[in-house]
């Protein structure tokens, strides 16, 4: 199976369209070996700017499916405001500098949320 090229992620993207066109795209063809015991319904919460709620479904490290619709039990929850969405992808800020400054809460199982600076690197 030949894997497509990673997209870019533009200068001007709102965490709409990144959830919605380039997330799972971005995750799936990122070069680095996928955590294959990965299995979980990351939730992400933005609460600004067409706030909504993205749930990211994770089988064997890679998603199946990113969805709006409302998941029952996520495996944890990420409440934070766009901007610090998108200074975390543009790696502005760390997820632990965003969450030990205020700027993100995190409910559910926090040993994967302590993994997210390493799951960072795949978004």
């Amino acid at each position: 199976m030949q894997m497509k090229e990673r997209p870019e992620i533009p200068e001007n993207i709102t965490h709409i369209e990144y959830f919605n066109r380039l997330l799972k795209d971005r995750v799936n063809n990122c070069t680095i070996p996928k955590i294959s015991s990965l299995n979980a319904i990351i939730q992400f919460e933005i609460t600004d700017n067409g706030n909504g709620i993205w749930n990211i479904v994770i089988e064997n490290g890679f998603v199946k499916e990113v969805t709006k619709k409302a998941l029952e039990k996520p495996t944890c929850t990420f409440t934070l405001n766009s901007n610090t969405f998108l200074s975390i992808l543009r790696r502005e800020i760390t997820p632990q500098k965003a969450f030990f400054t205020g700027k993100v809460d995190i409910k559910g199982n926090m040993l994967l949320a302590l993994k997210m600076n390493i799951l960072v690197n795949y978004l």
